[in-house]
């Protein structure tokens, strides 16, 4: 029985071993890249460990695209934009779908829903037309004003949670004198703390990730966020690739601190949120 148990342990931690090399895999090899010189990845057979690593994989970076700074502002701008946003507005709105009493709210809510079924692609054509009408081709404005205002996905998402939380707390506070807002902003977001930062992070890293918006929407190179960046780096340097890795590095590095440092809240706000 004792053997039987060490057997099953030891073809548990094969597989998780085999599974942490398959997706850290690519990670370790684009940091091993970016920290070669350009003869270093022409190697064959290729070297893993850099014999020496430099970093002057940024500085050439920075140099043969001079905008690369200012697209990692604009893609900080955005994506905080879009996360705050949604913390706000989706969570007013799922506060009315999950607290408020009326007879049409399970209708509404499940037209909201519906929405999640409706492709992106159906609704480019029109959204284009529309934003050009409108003055916003060319702007942030079709990057984050859409994003706050029609995210189906976190209003479900917070309304799960809100369901959670007991309906005397609202009892009492209305004894006290309290209001809908003060439900709202003394009660529930407190204790939705969890699924708040969660959803920004979700938010944060939908905004940032996002190639095919910035692509269709604007215009302006000054403008244009580091995912479309990225794509104008392979244009130009498609031959160093410490410079595409180290583009790409900096792409992925504030995903990977946000999701370091807010794992406790994002692991809890996943599973919380799909309690009820």
């Amino acid at each position: 029985m004792r053997l039987a148990n060490v057997s099953k342990q030891l073809a548990q931690y094969f597989f998780l071993i085999v599974g942490l090399g398959i997706f850290s895999g690519p990670l370790l090899w684009l940091i091993s890249t970016m920290l070669k010189t350009q003869e270093q990845t022409f190697q064959f057979p290729p070297t893993f460990i850099p014999k020496p690593f430099t970093l002057d994989a940024f500085p050439r970076l920075f140099e043969s695209m001079p905008l690369m700074g200012r697209w990692i502002a604009n893609s900080f701008a955005i994506s905080g934009s879009v996360g705050a946003g949604t913390l706000l507005f989706a969570s007013l709105v799922a506060f009315g779908f999950a607290r408020t009493k009326g007879r049409s709210r399970g209708v509404l809510f499940a037209i909201v829903l519906a929405t999640l079924m409706i492709p992106s692609q159906i609704t480019l054509i029109p959204l284009y037309i529309m934003y050009k009408k409108i003055g916003w081709y060319n702007t942030w404005f079709p990057l984050i004003v859409p994003q706050i205002l029609a995210s189906p996905y976190f209003i479900f998402m917070f309304r799960q949670f809100f369901m959670t939380i007991p309906r005397e707390l609202d009892e009492a506070t209305e004894m006290d004198g309290g209001g809908y807002w003060t439900i709202y902003s003394r009660v529930i977001l407190p204790l939705s703390r969890p699924t708040m930062i969660t959803g920004f992070i979700f938010a944060f890293v939908f905004s940032w990730t996002d190639f095919f918006s910035p692509l269709i929407y604007i215009q302006s190179e000054k403008l244009q966020t580091l995912s479309v960046g990225l794509q104008m780096i392979m244009g130009q340097t498609s031959h160093d690739f410490p410079v595409l890795a180290a583009g790409s590095f900096l792409a992925l590095l504030p995903i990977g601190c946000i999701y370091f440092f807010a794992q406790r809240y994002f692991i809890e706000g996943v599973v919380m949120s799909g309690i009820k």
